[in-house]
Protein backbone atom coordinates (compact mmCIF):
# COMPACT_ATOMS: atom_id res chain seq x y z
CA UNK A 1 0.00 0.00 0.00
CA UNK A 2 2.71 2.43 0.64
CA UNK A 3 3.73 1.68 -3.38
CA UNK A 4 0.52 3.61 -4.31
CA UNK A 5 0.52 6.27 -2.00
CA UNK A 6 4.04 6.97 -2.68
CA UNK A 7 3.20 6.78 -6.41
CA UNK A 8 0.07 9.18 -5.82
CA UNK A 9 2.12 11.67 -3.34
CA UNK A 10 4.38 11.68 -6.53
CA UNK A 11 1.80 11.76 -9.48
CA UNK A 12 -0.99 14.23 -8.09
CA UNK A 13 0.99 17.45 -7.97
CA UNK A 14 1.85 16.92 -12.01
CA UNK A 15 -2.30 16.96 -12.20
CA UNK A 16 -1.72 20.67 -10.94
CA UNK A 17 0.29 21.33 -14.71
CA UNK A 18 -2.39 23.18 -16.70
CA UNK A 19 -1.00 21.67 -20.08
CA UNK A 20 -2.77 17.97 -18.74
CA UNK A 21 -6.51 20.15 -18.10
CA UNK A 22 -6.06 21.01 -22.02
CA UNK A 23 -4.71 18.05 -23.23
CA UNK A 24 -6.97 15.33 -21.45
CA UNK A 25 -10.89 16.60 -23.44
CA UNK A 26 -8.41 16.28 -26.75
CA UNK A 27 -8.56 12.10 -26.03
CA UNK A 28 -11.75 12.41 -27.07
CA UNK A 29 -11.19 13.04 -30.28
CA UNK A 30 -8.63 9.52 -31.01
CA UNK A 31 -11.65 7.83 -29.09
CA UNK A 32 -14.53 9.07 -31.34
CA UNK A 33 -11.62 7.70 -34.81
CA UNK A 34 -10.95 4.17 -33.03
CA UNK A 35 -14.56 3.48 -32.53
CA UNK A 36 -15.70 5.02 -35.79
CA UNK A 37 -13.44 2.76 -37.51
CA UNK A 38 -13.72 0.25 -34.92
CA UNK A 39 -10.37 -0.50 -33.68
CA UNK A 40 -10.12 -2.08 -30.33
CA UNK A 41 -6.64 -1.99 -29.77
CA UNK A 42 -6.08 1.93 -30.63
CA UNK A 43 -9.47 2.39 -28.65
CA UNK A 44 -7.87 0.95 -25.23
CA UNK A 45 -4.43 2.31 -26.12
CA UNK A 46 -5.84 5.81 -26.17
CA UNK A 47 -8.10 5.08 -23.04
CA UNK A 48 -4.53 3.80 -20.73
CA UNK A 49 -3.56 6.96 -22.11
CA UNK A 50 -6.06 9.07 -21.05
CA UNK A 51 -6.53 7.33 -17.63
CA UNK A 52 -2.43 7.97 -16.95
CA UNK A 53 -2.28 11.69 -18.70
CA UNK A 54 -2.26 13.51 -14.98
CA UNK A 55 0.57 13.13 -14.57
CA UNK A 56 2.71 13.23 -17.96
CA UNK A 57 3.75 16.56 -16.98
CA UNK A 58 6.49 17.85 -14.56
CA UNK A 59 4.60 19.41 -11.59
CA UNK A 60 4.56 23.15 -11.80
CA UNK A 61 6.68 25.56 -9.26
CA UNK A 62 4.82 26.42 -6.65
CA UNK A 63 4.64 30.02 -7.63
CA UNK A 64 3.21 28.91 -10.62
CA UNK A 65 0.24 26.71 -9.50
CA UNK A 66 -3.60 28.65 -10.16
CA UNK A 67 -5.02 28.90 -6.81
CA UNK A 68 -8.23 27.76 -8.35
CA UNK A 69 -6.90 25.18 -10.23
CA UNK A 70 -5.53 23.96 -6.58
CA UNK A 71 -8.64 24.62 -4.93
CA UNK A 72 -10.72 22.09 -7.64
CA UNK A 73 -7.71 19.39 -7.32
CA UNK A 74 -7.97 19.57 -3.53
CA UNK A 75 -11.81 19.71 -3.82
CA UNK A 76 -11.29 16.18 -6.10
CA UNK A 77 -8.67 15.07 -3.22
CA UNK A 78 -11.23 15.30 -0.37
CA UNK A 79 -13.72 13.32 -2.74
CA UNK A 80 -11.86 10.45 -3.01
CA UNK A 81 -10.07 9.70 0.72
CA UNK A 82 -13.86 10.68 2.20
CA UNK A 83 -16.26 9.27 -0.47
CA UNK A 84 -19.55 10.52 0.27
CA UNK A 85 -23.08 9.47 -1.32
CA UNK A 86 -21.73 12.34 -3.87
CA UNK A 87 -19.21 10.38 -4.98
CA UNK A 88 -20.34 6.77 -5.43
CA UNK A 89 -23.06 8.72 -6.87
CA UNK A 90 -21.06 10.66 -9.99
CA UNK A 91 -18.11 8.59 -10.49
CA UNK A 92 -19.92 5.92 -12.43
CA UNK A 93 -20.70 8.55 -14.60
CA UNK A 94 -17.31 9.48 -16.00
CA UNK A 95 -16.95 5.66 -17.37
CA UNK A 96 -20.56 6.24 -18.87
CA UNK A 97 -19.23 9.21 -20.89
CA UNK A 98 -16.75 7.19 -22.09
CA UNK A 99 -19.40 4.53 -22.79
CA UNK A 100 -21.62 6.76 -24.75
CA UNK A 101 -18.60 8.28 -26.88
CA UNK A 102 -18.04 5.16 -27.99
CA UNK A 103 -21.53 3.96 -28.46
CA UNK A 104 -22.37 6.82 -30.57
CA UNK A 105 -19.45 6.55 -33.11
CA UNK A 106 -18.91 3.02 -33.22
CA UNK A 107 -22.57 2.85 -33.77
CA UNK A 108 -21.61 6.23 -36.63
CA UNK A 109 -23.95 8.82 -35.44
CA UNK A 110 -21.94 12.18 -35.75
CA UNK A 111 -24.54 13.99 -33.89
CA UNK A 112 -25.33 11.68 -30.61
CA UNK A 113 -21.29 11.43 -30.59
CA UNK A 114 -21.42 15.44 -30.46
CA UNK A 115 -23.84 15.47 -27.61
CA UNK A 116 -21.84 13.04 -25.66
CA UNK A 117 -19.08 15.33 -26.10
CA UNK A 118 -20.04 18.66 -25.35
CA UNK A 119 -22.73 17.73 -22.96
CA UNK A 120 -20.09 15.66 -20.84
CA UNK A 121 -18.11 18.54 -20.77
CA UNK A 122 -20.77 21.11 -19.95
CA UNK A 123 -21.82 18.30 -16.95
CA UNK A 124 -18.25 18.50 -15.87
CA UNK A 125 -17.63 22.12 -15.45
CA UNK A 126 -20.87 22.19 -13.80
CA UNK A 127 -20.42 19.21 -11.25
CA UNK A 128 -17.28 21.12 -10.59
CA UNK A 129 -18.68 24.42 -9.94
CA UNK A 130 -21.69 22.67 -7.72
CA UNK A 131 -18.49 20.51 -5.93
CA UNK A 132 -16.03 23.37 -5.47
CA UNK A 133 -17.81 26.93 -5.78
CA UNK A 134 -15.69 29.27 -7.74
CA UNK A 135 -12.56 27.58 -7.99
CA UNK A 136 -14.79 25.46 -10.73
CA UNK A 137 -15.01 28.20 -12.84
CA UNK A 138 -10.80 27.45 -13.50
CA UNK A 139 -12.73 24.14 -15.43
CA UNK A 140 -14.92 26.28 -18.01
CA UNK A 141 -11.44 27.40 -20.18
CA UNK A 142 -10.15 24.17 -20.86
CA UNK A 143 -13.03 22.25 -20.96
CA UNK A 144 -14.89 25.09 -23.15
CA UNK A 145 -12.15 25.12 -25.46
CA UNK A 146 -11.52 21.35 -25.59
CA UNK A 147 -15.68 21.40 -26.35
CA UNK A 148 -15.51 24.45 -28.99
CA UNK A 149 -11.65 22.66 -30.56
CA UNK A 150 -13.62 18.77 -30.81
CA UNK A 151 -16.83 19.86 -32.24
CA UNK A 152 -14.95 22.23 -34.94
CA UNK A 153 -12.83 19.32 -35.76
CA UNK A 154 -15.60 16.60 -36.31
CA UNK A 155 -18.06 18.57 -38.10
CA UNK A 156 -15.08 19.98 -40.52
CA UNK A 157 -13.70 16.14 -41.01
CA UNK A 158 -17.93 15.21 -41.42
CA UNK A 159 -18.41 18.19 -44.01
CA UNK A 160 -14.91 17.01 -45.89
CA UNK A 161 -16.14 13.23 -45.85
CA UNK A 162 -19.85 14.25 -46.81
CA UNK A 163 -21.02 12.48 -43.29
CA UNK A 164 -24.21 13.61 -42.02
CA UNK A 165 -24.95 15.35 -38.87
CA UNK A 166 -27.47 13.42 -37.46
CA UNK A 167 -28.41 11.50 -34.23
CA UNK A 168 -29.08 8.81 -36.00
CA UNK A 169 -26.06 6.56 -37.60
Amino acid sequence: MDLFADFLAWAWPRHLNPISWYIRPLFFLPIAYFCWTRRPAGLAVTIAAMLSSFFWFPAPAPGEIDPKIAGVLEMEKELFADPTWITWVTLPLIPALIGGLCAAFWFRSIGWGLVVIDGGLALKIAWTIANSGSDGLATVLPLGLGAIAMTAVIVVIARWKGLRLALRG
